[in-house]
Parts: structure tokens; sequence; C-alpha cells
């Protein structure tokens, strides 16, 4: 009797959790999406204008992809993760300090806030990557997926990888004001030029690539492109110093989030 009682409080509770996660989660939609005249479609618009900046420049210079990668295509598996990972780490950042009127409800917590968040970019970020690459299937860029399965975890990491970048910075912005500010500009510039967007790890010389692949997202976008495009493989992937760098990150910026969090109490 007693096990069913305890039985039931558990339901209860986790019922009354996945409620609160999902009004929190359409309550990020609309204040994301909701108040912008393009809505959902600047989600699309953004990593559309970037990666036809960049098409056009290979074109002008008479450059392709590698492996015979068609361009457009070469570039969505790049700026789609990629988007979805900075993103992810601004939203994070952000909401390790924000939204302390929601907290006053005891029925939210700090980690809801943030796991709301990590589902609704990942959402819409996967989505915009698959419109993306069914449009240019559908305007003749043909190709045929060989791994699936290495897609969706190329993109699993990119998403704790950011998850992880935005905790940390975002707790230590909580005890050092600064960090705030130059957090983003630091992060963004330097990853964006080393995580492979418009390069592969096989195209640059020894020297600089054994410094790019200290970067984990080089990895990640190699791993995509790999599992996506059955003319490309790359020897330079290492699942393990990925896997460990993202644990590493969400474990130091959960404690860190947890003692500052206190602090401010």
């Amino acid at each position: 009797m007693a096990a069913a009682n305890v039985s039931k409080i558990s339901e209860s509770a986790f019922t009354v959790q996945l409620r609160v996660l999902h009004a929190l989660i359409l309550r990020e939609l609309k204040s994301r999406y909701g108040n912008r005249r393009l809505g959902f479609a600047w989600a699309l618009i953004e990593p559309l204008m970037f990666m036809s900046v960049f098409v056009v420049g290979f074109q002008l210079i008479g450059r392709g992809a590698p492996s015979g990668i068609p361009v457009p295509l070469f570039f969505v598996a790049g700026f789609s993760p990629f988007f979805m990972f900075r993103d992810l780490f601004s939203e994070i950042s952000q909401g390790t300090r924000g939204q302390q009127s929601l907290l006053m409800f005891p029925q939210v917590t700090r980690m809801d806030l943030l796991v709301s968040k990590v589902i609704v970019n990942a959402l819409v970020s996967i989505s915009v990557f698959i419109i993306l690459v069914l449009g240019l299937y559908f305007f003749g860029f043909s190709f045929r997926v060989e791994d699936p399965l290495g897609v969706m975890i190329g993109f699993g990491l990119m998403i704790v990888l950011g998850f992880g970048l935005g905790l940390v910075l975002g707790a230590i912005s909580i005890r050092y004001e600064f960090v705030r500010s130059i957090s983003e500009p630091l992060m963004g510039r330097p990853l964006f030029l080393t995580s492979g967007l418009f390069f592969t790890a096989s195209m640059l010389p020894p020297f600089a690539r054994d410094i790019a692949l200290y970067n984990p997202l080089l990895h990640c976008i190699e791993l995509i492109r790999s599992s996506l495009f059955v003319s490309f493989d790359s020897r330079y992937i290492d699942l393990g110093y990925v896997c460990m760098f993202a644990l590493i990150l969400v474990s130091f910026g959960l404690m860190l989030l947890g003692v500052f969090e206190r602090q401010r109490k």
C-alpha cells in the first residue's frame, strides 16, 4: 500500500514537471518567434543568408567543395549545426542569469528553464537543417545519406557542447559581470573560424590541423559531413575526445551554477 502511494506521488510529480516543461517550451517559442514579424522564417533566413555569401564567394574564385560534394550542401552541413550551437550557447548563458520572476513559482526550477531552451533550440535548428537539405535536394543537388545515426550523433554532441559552454560562462558571469560582455565575442569569432564551416580538416596543413582539432566542434562537423555524404570520409574524428570535453563542460558548468546560485540567494 505504501509502495503504491509512493508510486502515485512520483507519477503525479512527474506529470506536473512535464506540464511545467510544456508550458515553458510554449513560452519560449512565443517569446523567441511570436514577437518577430518574420517569426520562425527568420530561423531559416539567417543561415540561408550566410551560406549564400560563401557559396557565391566560392563560385567567384572558382573553388569547389572537397570530395565532389555540392558547395551549397557542404555549407549547410557546417553552418546549420554551428548556428544551433551558437544560439544554444547564447540562450543558456543568458538563462543562467535572467527570468528570476519565473523562479518565484515553486514548480519551476532553473534547470526547467534551461532544458526548455535546449529543446526549443534543438527542434528549431534541426527542422531548419532538414528544410534546407530537402530544399537543395529538390533543386537538383542530389546526394545519398550514408549514416543517419552519425548525423544525429553529431548534432547531439553539438547540443551538449553548446549547453555545457553556456552553463560555464553563464555561471561565471553571475559572479563576475564583465564575463557577460566579453564571452560571446571572444568565443564566437575564434570558433567560427576554426570549426570547419568552410574547410575540412584534411584541407589544412599538418601544423594548423593539429591546432584546429583541439576544437571539438570541428570533430562534430566532420562527423556530420562524413555521415551525410557517402563521398566524404574524415580520418580526423575523435568522438572520445568530444565526449570527454562535453562531459567536463557540463559537469563543471552545473557545479559552478549551483555554487553561484547559492551565493546569489
